[in-house]
Formats: C-alpha cells, sequence, structure tokens
C-alpha cells in the first residue's frame, strides 16, 4: 500500500508541477505578462519544472534497462532531496509573503497557481516521507539543496540590476528584489517590503539552508526508523 501511494504522488507531482507550468504559459499573455517565455524567469516555474522532470524520471526509469540503473536511481534520489526542497521554498515564499499582499492582476489563485504553488509541493513532501526506496543523506549533502536557488536567484538579481523587464513592465520577478525601490538594498520601512532587498536575500538564503538540513534529519530518522523495524 505504501508502494503504490507513493507512486501515485510521484505522478502526482509530475502532472500537477508539469501541467502547471505549461497552464501558465498558455495564459500568460491573459494574466498580464509580455511573452509566455517570461513566465519561465521566474523560481515557481523553473523549480517545478525541476521536481517534475525528476518525478517523470523516476517514473520512467524502470522502463530502461542498464548497467548503472542503481547509480541513476541514487542520483535520482538525491535531486529528488534537492529539489523537493526548492518546491517546498515556493510554497512557503506563496503563502507567507505573496498571496496575501498581492493585487488581482497577478492571478495569485488561478488554477495553474493553485499546481505549481500548493498542490505540486504537497504531493512532492508527501512522496518524500512514504517512498520506500531511501537512501542515507549526509549533512555535507544540503549543499545540493541550496545550489539550485543560488543557479536560479544569481543571474535573476543581475538581471534585476541591470533592469530587465520581467514580464510585467517592471525590473523584478518578486517585489522584495526591486533595487530600485526607495528601500534600495538596506533600507527599512514599515510599509511592504519593509526591508531592503539583501535582507530578504538572506532571510531566504537562511530558510533554504535550514530546510535542507531538515530534510536531512527526516530522512536520516525515516531510514534509521525502517533499518530497525527490517
Amino acid at each position: 500500500m505504501k508502494q503504490k501511494l507513493s507512486y501515485a504522488l510521484k505522478w502526482a507531482t509530475a502532472v500537477s508541477s508539469l501541467g502547471g507550468v505549461a497552464l501558465s504559459l498558455v495564459f500568460a499573455t491573459k494574466h498580464g505578462y509580455s511573452h509566455w517565455s517570461k513566465r519561465l524567469l521566474y523560481f515557481t516555474a523553473q523549480s517545478n519544472l525541476w521536481i517534475g522532470l525528476t518525478m517523470l524520471s523516476i517514473l520512467l526509469l524502470p522502463l530502461f534497462k542498464s548497467k548503472n540503473h542503481e547509480k541513476i536511481k541514487r542520483f535520482l534520489y538525491l535531486m529528488k532531496y534537492a529539489f523537493t526542497v526548492s518546491i517546498t521554498m515556493t510554497c512557503l515564499v506563496f503563502c507567507g509573503f505573496l498571496a496575501p499582499f498581492a493585487d488581482e492582476s497577478y492571478h495569485v489563485w488561478a488554477f495553474s497557481s493553485f499546481l505549481t504553488h500548493i498542490f505540486s509541493p504537497i504531493f512532492a513532501i508527501a512522496d518524500f516521507f512514504t517512498d520506500e526506496y531511501r537512501i542515507p543523506l549526509k549533512k555535507y549533502q544540503a549543499v545540493l539543496a541550496i545550489l539550485p536557488p543560488f543557479f536560479y536567484f544569481a543571474p535573476v538579481i543581475l538581471m534585476c540590476a541591470f533592469g530587465v523587464d520581467f514580464g510585467r513592465g517592471v525590473a523584478y520577478p518578486y517585489y522584495f528584489l526591486d533595487f530600485h525601490s526607495p528601500l534600495g538594498f538596506f533600507g527599512v520601512s514599515r510599509a511592504l517590503p519593509a526591508l531592503g532587498s539583501v535582507y530578504w536575500i538572506l532571510l531566504f538564503a537562511a530558510t533554504m539552508v535550514a530546510l535542507s538540513f531538515i530534510f536531512i534529519r527526516l530522512n536520516q530518522t525515516i531510514y534509521q526508523k525502517n533499518n530497525r523495524r527490517v
């Protein structure tokens, strides 16, 4: 039963994440973006593509025979860990900092938004707990979960600094990366975004590190518990 549940959750994650991104691209111009490709500049789209393609690869792996099957399976599990952290971050940022303050023009409650911000993270996290295939993660492997958002934010920060349009006529994907706001990099205010961009970046970096270690600790606990049963 647990194996079937995990199998179903992987399919649910793949369909929800990839389907959600596809819908967001189809309705991009209707939702106020200058071009569908601009949606791919957002962490939501990229984190959903990462986890969706990883889940799909895990599901399709048994169809292909390879001498390196176990190595590939192990690699995919590590990638699933890393991208589960990213999709969890997507959910937390959306629920805590974006949805409560966004106006109707952002269509935060569109079906595609529900899929990519709510359902995909829930399915991915649930699969992390139920997947019977498990390898013990080490603390140093937390870097695997930190790298994806780093590779996203590093170029995006440069794009923000140089005024690249993210599809809505503004040079930032999220309000806390608006370097050209009155708060700038180090400002503080009672009104949103309340803190300068540097503080937000440090806050999200710290959250990503914390999530990385939390998931590793959960992995170790579940792995040890399963071994004791055996």
